[in-house]
């Protein structure tokens, strides 16, 4: 069983907390390994490495890349000792695979992680994000950390277009009335007050629904 904790391009949807222990209990009964995919969830995006510690499971195998790197191409995968065990030499290959360059650089992203507490940083953006910016266009969000949602009353891409005109970058999705927010985990409050600010001057569409 492979799942994403929080779906990114379907509009950030996270899977409830029941859901994915659910997920968890019958993968074990059933034995089935349960694989999360964590290459957009991961590295801290969710408030804390991985999106599956937000939900208190332990998944057989765990999937990272992306944000692993810091902007240097590179690729994880975490396993269990028991799976770990069935493998031997020459099993798994990769070309550039534990290369030096993109080992140090993952090891650079987990110390500025860890040394600039960026993982409390993203607990409280989501914090603030969701007090002030439900606003405007937005009718409630979804998601977690800064992998977030905006469910809006009108198309996404337009509200995207005029954040645009205030200088913030947004994103759209699968979901043609979600608008994704992927901050930076450095993001700062300054930041969230713009964007609330921006959403507050975005007339919604009160014809919505007629």
């Amino acid at each position: 069983m492979i799942f994403e904790p929080v779906q990114g391009v379907a509009g950030a949807y996270d899977l409830s907390p029941e859901f994915v222990q659910a997920l968890r209990v019958e993968t074990t009964k059933h034995g089935a390994l349960l694989i999360a995919d964590e290459v957009q969830s991961g590295i801290g995006r969710c408030g804390q490495f991985f999106a599956v510690q937000v939900h208190g499971i332990e998944p057989d195998l765990l999937t990272s890349a992306k944000a692993l790197g810091g902007g240097i191409p590179c690729g994880a995968v975490l396993c269990s000792h028991a799976i770990a065990s069935q493998f031997g030499s020459g099993d798994l290959g990769s070309t550039f695979g534990g290369g030096p360059v993109a080992a140090a650089a993952i090891v650079a992203v987990i110390d500025a992680i860890e040394s600039e507490n960026l993982l409390e940083n993203v607990r409280r953006s989501e914090i603030a994000i969701r007090e002030q910016c439900l606003v405007g266009p937005v009718l409630r969000i979804q998601g977690m950390g800064l992998l977030l949602g905006l469910v809006c009353n009108q198309p996404a891409v337009e509200i995207r277009n005029a954040l645009l005109e205030h200088d913030i970058l947004t994103g759209t999705s699968s979901d043609p009335e979600i608008l994704r927010i992927l901050a930076p985990l450095v993001l700062e409050p300054g930041h969230i007050d713009h964007l609330a600010g921006a959403l507050s001057v975005i007339a919604p569409d009160t014809n919505k629904g007629l």
